[in-house]
């Protein structure tokens, strides 16, 4: 990579975009805290988790403190941001249980099967032309039987009139927040550009045919939804 990458991701960037997802995406923190909470009950606080698209390292510090007995490995792609991550796990004291690998699930080595994981956010950044089963596979390949999968998402189908109608309070959720309308008139057409939601009843086909068992809702806001499977 020819640019600074510490330079091209620093705090002051860092700390924007965790600061800007917050706005934008409606009901974040209870997501995240929710999610914790799913971990630390189904695994008993305990053994290993995987964290697909750790980003900035929030949901890694998070679950590694809700849970003193759990060892984290976190991968993402961007490796400027899991510079950024790296950095605050070092400033938390997490750096002998929580571990960050800059790459997608696909290059992580084979370790011994997870307890349980997360995927926050990430799947509807993927199409449905093979890559989102693609993932789901690759997951379940680094699970134990019985481990939960805690899975979110933007999902729905947008030709839908109650998807239109989310979709809208969902721009207003923004603007209420602070955020420019400029920028959130930006933020659809990325939306619309890069994201891949698909419909409950679809993520439910994808799980099926990775083996894991019937998704369960646990969190809905507006567009987002979250559920969790379980490795059959």
């Amino acid at each position: 990579m020819s640019h600074d990458t510490v330079r091209h991701w620093d705090s002051d960037r860092a700390a924007a975009y965790d600061k800007r997802v917050r706005e934008a995406i409606p009901g974040y923190d209870a997501l995240h805290v929710l999610s914790c909470q799913i971990v630390a009950e189904t695994t008993g606080g305990k053994g290993r988790a995987l964290v697909i698209g750790a980003g900035t390292g929030a949901e890694c510090i998070a679950l590694a403190e809700s849970c003193p007995n759990l060892a984290v490995v976190g991968v993402d792609p961007s490796k400027e941001m899991l510079e950024h991550a790296q950095a605050k796990v070092s400033e938390y004291g997490l750096t002998s249980r929580v571990r960050l690998y800059p790459s997608k699930v696909a290059e992580l080595p084979k370790f011994e099967p997870f307890d349980a994981a997360t995927l926050l956010l990430v799947m509807h950044f993927l199409k449905d032309d093979g890559a989102k089963q693609g993932l789901l596979e690759e997951i379940s390949s680094h699970l134990k039987p019985g481990a939960p999968l805690v899975l979110a998402d933007l999902f729905g189908n947008w030709q839908d009139d109650w998807q239109q109608q989310l979709r809208g309070w969902w721009r207003h959720l923004q603007l209420a927040a602070g955020i420019p309308e400029d920028d959130v008139e930006k933020g659809f057409r990325h939306v619309d550009r890069d994201i891949f939601p698909v419909t409950e009843a679809r993520l439910t086909e994808l799980l099926a045919a990775t083996g894991f068992g019937k998704p369960e809702p646990y969190f809905r806001a507006l567009c987002f939804g979250g559920w969790v499977a379980r490795k059959i």
